[in-house]
């Protein structure tokens, strides 16, 4: 079992090898997202600004739970996989996120109050803490954590609609201060509420989907009690 820390330190390893590789390769990586066809690139704009609607259902957003599957690829060779449950809750800005294993038992799990961050085993023991934003910052895909604060993201990037159909809408987001990656948010176009979410920079992507996703019901606080104790 490999604690969270060390696998967001396997994954910054594996980013920076991309952008030490990338010069020395011809090659350039397919992107995540396929362009839309030439009929389809014709649609590409919609009644309803998606990036308002985006920042008004996270506005509204108080609590969350959502499953999630996550596969990072280095030059198309999958390096990582994982699944489980993410917990959201505004008030505290309490965030939980429990990984499991093939049987679909909590392996691990991270708890946070995006100040300090704490780190549990299998059977809920505290195995490591730590500052909330080194973890983070070693995380390939942040959006995952940004619930509620999307009106942020959106403000640190610009957005355009890559593309639109009835099926969904594909936001992408490039950076403001000139980073070198793109992030597509891939939206239910009735909520407008993200169903993927990938991060491409150089030869890494990483890509996350979103599955049975509830909002703004009740969330038990006992979820965050590690971070809560005083």
């Amino acid at each position: 079992m490999k604690p969270f820390i060390n696998k967001a330190c396997l994954l910054a390893i594996c980013v920076l090898c991309a952008a030490c590789s990338v010069q020395a390769k011809e090659k350039t990586a397919e992107p995540a997202v396929q362009p839309p066809k030439k009929e389809t690139q014709a649609q590409t704009t919609t009644a309803k600004d998606p990036v308002q609607r985006l920042r008004d259902w996270d506005a509204k957003l108080n609590t969350l739970e959502t499953a999630f599957e996550q596969t990072s690829s280095y030059d198309g060779v999958v390096i990582s996989r994982s699944h489980g449950k993410l917990y959201y809750k505004k008030a505290g800005n309490l965030l939980r996120l429990d990984t499991l294993d093939d049987e679909q038992k909590t392996d691990q799990s991270a708890v946070t109050d995006k100040k300090v961050l704490k780190v549990l085993d299998a059977k809920g023991k505290v195995i490591t803490s730590g500052a909330w934003a080194d973890w983070v910052n070693g995380q390939p895909n942040k959006a995952l954590f940004d619930f509620g604060n999307y009106s942020a993201l959106l403000d640190a990037h610009r957005a355009t609609v890559f593309s639109s159909s009835a099926q969904r809408v594909i936001l992408l987001l490039t950076p403001k201060d000139g980073s070198d990656y793109k992030l597509y948010l891939l939206l239910d176009p009735k909520e407008y509420f993200p169903q993927t979410i990938i991060i491409e920079a150089d030869l890494m992507q990483t890509k996350a989907d979103l599955k049975n996703t509830v909002k703004n019901k009740s969330v038990s606080q006992n979820l965050f009690k590690e971070v809560l104790a005083k």
